[in-house]
């Protein structure tokens, strides 16, 4: 019975997949009440975003974690930690919104 090599075998970046996923399940719904927003009829969705900021804080935090954790050990087993790397980007576009709220400035 024929088996696959080790050194054949292609190792997939799990947590890359899983903080892409992450990422996917809030920026999609952010999304769209964003766009939904911007027509003139649907203006009054916008409370939908008081809702969803913390939401989208707490998964891009969480992204940004393994993320990090899936590039530090792609690069320890000298593999290409790709999908890890757009995973943090993703985790870092969901949690720099609600950065700019606490720490913008009010007019």
């Amino acid at each position: 019975m024929a088996s696959v090599s080790p050194a054949g075998r292609r190792a997939t970046d799990a947590l890359g997949i899983v903080a892409i996923i992450l990422a996917a399940l809030i920026l999609l719904p952010a999304l769209m009440i964003f766009l939904i927003g911007l027509s003139p009829e649907m203006n009054a969705i916008w409370w939908l975003g008081i809702v969803l900021l913390p939401i989208m804080a707490f998964l891009g935090g969480v992204a940004v974690v393994i993320g990090v954790i899936g590039i530090v050990l792609r690069v320890r087993q000298h593999r290409n930690p790709v999908l890890s790397i757009i995973g943090l980007g993703l985790g870092v576009l969901l949690v720099l919104p609600m950065l700019w709220v606490l720490v913008g400035s009010t007019v």
